[in-house]
């Protein structure tokens, strides 16, 4: 399921969390859809590609038996088909591959580049975290919880803050602190905002809970490692990477304040986050982030 080089008509490059992901592709129209899906992370293909991804359209690829998705990781090779894609990730090689059947199954090329990104993060010492993440006066605020927990609620509230995303953030350990980048997967619902290649140092990560009172409640580090772990999606379903994971996210809950922001709908919670900075609708000046900053 590889490309020739006479084969591969376009290369388009993505910068996510620093790292570039090259995307090979046989089809003009697959190009076409990265870019427009992909547009503020698109960067010059003359960097060398810490990862490449090979897309063909080949129906002859794709199994025609499967009737629901199929995922497994062993290790070495992590792998996903499902009636219209079949994809491969080698952990070893890094070498990466996605046939898709037509046109239609496109969509799943996002899932596929999810998958890259919270490999490589592992593989680079952090991890892919589910939350909204926000930056305010150059520090980002990251928020989690289970879906409908509130994390798009929160992006809508702070209309005055960069969006890193409303769903998914890369993070990565950077010198002594844990530095929130942004990535292009997005909620398909949400209003996405140019500002999404931002980045900034962890100032805080906040459980969300929805409620009538606006407070904030600490948690031990015991359990803010499992909440954490609990939101790195696909790497917490694989057993041989659970280990490092559960260490990772206790390093990162020993480092940054994790606490539970009991919250309503309305902007009043940032307040108890940062007094100095309103990201809400407010007259104050619009606070400053890191736009692409270390890509």
């Amino acid at each position: 399921m590889g490309l020739n080089a006479a084969e591969i008509l376009v290369l388009t490059t993505l910068a996510i969390a620093g790292w570039r992901i090259a995307i090979e592709c046989s089809s003009t129209w697959v190009e076409k859809r990265v870019r427009d899906t992909y547009g503020p992370f698109l960067v010059p293909d003359g960097d060398a590609a810490n990862i490449t991804l090979r897309v063909t359209v080949d129906p002859s690829a794709v199994p025609v038996d499967w009737n629901e998705r199929s995922m497994t990781s062993e290790g070495i090779l992590s792998r996903f088909d499902m009636p219209d894609i079949c994809g491969r990730i080698n952990q070893v090689s890094w070498q990466t591959s996605l046939a898709l059947k037509n046109e239609d199954s496109f969509p799943t090329l996002e899932y596929l580049v999810k998958r890259l990104c919270a490999y490589l993060a592992l593989r680079e010492g952090g991890f892919l975290f589910h939350c909204a993440g926000l930056v305010v006066e150059g520090k980002a605020y990251l928020f989690t919880g289970q879906s409908g927990a509130g994390k798009s609620t929160v992006v809508t509230l702070s209309s005055r803050a960069l969006a890193l995303n409303d769903e998914l953030v890369i993070l990565r350990p950077i010198g002594e602190s844990w530095w929130a980048y942004g990535t292009p997967f997005w909620n398909d619902e949400a209003v996405r905002r140019e500002d999404q290649t931002a980045d900034g140092p962890v100032a805080g990560i906040y459980i969300l809970v929805q409620d009538q009172h606006v407070f904030l409640e600490p948690v031990t580090a015991a359990i803010a490692s499992s909440e954490l772990a609990a939101n790195c999606p696909v790497v917490n379903a694989d057993a041989l990477t659970i280990p490092r994971l559960l260490s990772r996210c206790r390093s990162l809950a020993e480092t940054v304040n994790v606490q539970r922001l009991h919250f309503r709908k309305d902007p009043d919670f940032w307040h108890l986050l940062a007094p100095m900075a309103d990201a809400g609708d407010s007259r104050n000046a619009v606070p400053q982030g890191n736009l692409a900053g270390r890509a």
